[in-house]
């Protein structure tokens, strides 16, 4: 898949897990390519409707990717309120190499989604996709569950509120454990504006997320996490 730079106004992004299916006709045995899966938006603005219970680069040389925001100084999210942003249902599989990939799953069928969910060992949750800009220009989604249960709920709680504190004023994000994630303001104070690139929230989810949506059981990180 081609890359793309983000360099003086121009974009770089890096399609880092997508892999090839090739598929052989008995008959005439011909080597096709799935269709590209595309994100639904129209879906996720329908996610929050669905019932699951849940648990416990604008920066030149940068790519665009999906990065906790405790990997930065100081960022602001974009957005002025949390119910602008989408809310998704995504689950965290391994892959045979041991990294941990996040994926977007979008699966309308409720039998469908509930077999997706079980060979996911029932690790489906629901997700805020969450755009942010660092104070040093770095363009990152927050791909993070939201909905924790019992006494970790306060956990997804504080997710909420750094995002809420981060669209209004620039804030440092730290992760301290039983009291979830932690912000605060620069010590010194940070005036400058945030520097967010002028590609709209569907055109950067479209771009970190092209290779990472689960749609169906067929899906390779779904057979390869049920197997």
């Amino acid at each position: 898949m081609d890359n793309k730079q983000f360099r003086g106004g121009e974009l770089k992004t890096k399609s880092k897990r997508q892999g090839i299916i090739s598929m052989t006709n008995d008959t005439n045995k011909e080597t096709t390519e799935p269709t590209k899966i595309k994100f639904n938006f129209d879906q996720a603005r329908k996610t929050t409707q669905q019932t699951l219970e849940m648990e416990d680069a604008a920066a030149s040389g940068q790519e665009l990717d999906e990065e906790s925001p405790t990997q930065h100084k100081f960022v602001r999210f974009r957005g002025n309120s949390w119910d602008e942003l989408l809310k998704v249902h995504g689950v965290k599989l391994s892959t045979p190499d041991g990294d941990d990939i996040k994926y977007v799953v979008q699966i309308e069928d409720p039998t469908t989604f509930s077999k997706v969910n079980m060979m996911c060992d029932n690790k489906i949750k629901e997700y805020v996709i969450a755009p942010y800009v660092s104070d040093t220009g770095v363009e990152r989604i927050w791909f993070v569950n939201f909905k924790w249960t019992g006494k970790a709920s306060k956990k997804g709680t504080s997710v909420r509120k750094a995002i809420e504190l981060g669209q209004k004023e620039w804030v440092k994000i730290n992760w301290e454990g039983k009291r979830g994630f932690v912000t605060r303001p620069p010590g010194t104070g940070l005036s400058k504006e945030p520097d967010f690139s002028n590609m709209t929230n569907k055109e950067i989810i479209e771009l970190v997320f092209e290779d990472r949506i689960i749609n169906d059981a067929k899906h390779e990180a779904v057979i390869g996490n049920w197997g």
